[in-house]
């Protein structure tokens, strides 16, 4: 088995694009996640599961972006004049 790199090389704008893609796919899984629940609460079943996916991938979306932004600035030079 594999094991990760710890090391990663990566540029701010690096940073900013997977930013900006992970923004674009949480609205994509918003409307998914309302379709979903509208469809759950008409139909149940396979609507409901696809619902709480959706809803558990939107949730570790918020925290990755979340935690891009805190490493984003805590590195800032604002950040370290405080």
């Amino acid at each position: 088995m594999t094991r990760p790199n710890p090391s990663f090389d990566l540029t701010v704008e690096d940073v900013d694009l997977i930013e900006t893609a992970l923004c674009q796919s949480r609205e994509i899984l918003s409307q998914r996640h309302l379709s979903y629940e509208h469809c759950a609460h008409i139909e149940g079943g396979a609507s409901q599961e696809k619902a709480v996916r959706t809803g558990e991938t939107l949730g570790r979306i918020q925290d990755l972006l979340g935690r891009l932004k805190s490493q984003k600035s805590a590195g800032s030079p604002a950040a370290a004049l405080s």
